[in-house]
């Protein structure tokens, strides 16, 4: 009869060599298949905290139960592990990690202005198109249905112009959603233009992507009394790391680099916060 999973004993090796340090931990299984990836500012006391909750989460309680060995990368801080961690789950899916997928073909919307002054959404491919993310953006979506499903909900909410928002067919007078008391009035009249550009910039704020604002290559530096690493981005996408200062932006990237909206929320975050950075042209 097998033990229940909480109730086994814990082999002190699984902990011998992990240190007080930021990283990520990887625990692997039977067949050395890779179970979990985490991160922690502190590496030693958060795969402990695994093992001590095993008595209350039944998750917990078999992920340690399954666990034969664990691995551990060290990094120089957090956004270091953040990035890292985010990398690893979505690339090597361990199979205890919330399923995360990298997306090829993704859509975004950007804002352009037509022949009457009104700004417009439109349609935009990032990660196909060459310029990537030279203007500012808004969302980002796995097909185009996806992106226009939320279009017309913001624009529904804020009693916006369908029309105007290139979600309605016609070109003068009031649009249908007008004649529903959906839509506020731009079309014909109602509401000025600048009101209406204004309210779509404010509805669509919380989905925002920012242009990527510098002349090169960012090199974002993270210190610890271990090590110093240089984190290189480029277009918001972590291209690699590295444990010496780059001298030019002429470097490999890691395989399978891409644009990560994740990614990117931990790098606003951090450079928002003054984390320490340069750019090489």
């Amino acid at each position: 009869m097998r033990a229940h999973p909480d109730s086994f004993a814990v082999d002190p090796a699984l902990f011998a060599d992990l240190p007080a340090l930021p990283g990520i931990y990887r625990f692997f299984g039977e067949q050395d298949e890779l179970l979990y990836v985490g991160k922690s500012i502190n590496l030693r006391q958060r795969v402990k905290s695994h093992f001590s909750a095993r008595h209350r989460d039944k998750k917990e309680g078999r992920l340690c139960h399954l666990t034969r060995r664990i691995e551990h990368q060290v990094t120089a801080g957090e956004l270091g592990a953040l990035l890292l961690e985010n990398r690893e789950i979505k690339q090597r899916q361990p199979i205890f990690n919330r399923r995360q997928r990298r997306y090829r073909q993704l859509h975004t919307w950007r804002l352009e202005t037509d022949i009457h002054g009104f700004l417009v959404p439109v349609l935009y491919r990032p990660l196909v198109d060459d310029d990537g993310w030279q203007q500012d953006s808004y969302g980002l979506f796995r097909s185009p249905r996806q992106a226009k499903n939320l279009l017309d909900s913001k624009v529904r909410d804020a009693g916006l112009c369908p029309r105007i928002c290139g979600l309605e067919a016609g070109r003068q007078g009031a649009c249908f959603a007008y004649q529903l008391g959906r839509c506020k009035g731009a079309c014909c009249g109602r509401k000025t233009r600048d009101s209406h550009n204004q309210r779509l910039q404010e509805t669509l704020e919380d989905q925002h992507i920012h242009a990527w604002p510098y002349s090169g290559m960012l090199v974002i530096r993270e210190e610890s009394r271990q090590q110093t690493d240089y984190h290189l981005i480029d277009q918001w996408c972590h291209l690699t790391t590295l444990q010496r200062q780059p001298e030019s932006a002429a470097i490999t990237p890691d395989a399978n680099a891409s644009f990560d909206l994740d990614s990117y929320r931990m790098l606003i975050r951090f450079l928002d916060q003054g984390v320490a950075h340069f750019v090489l042209t």
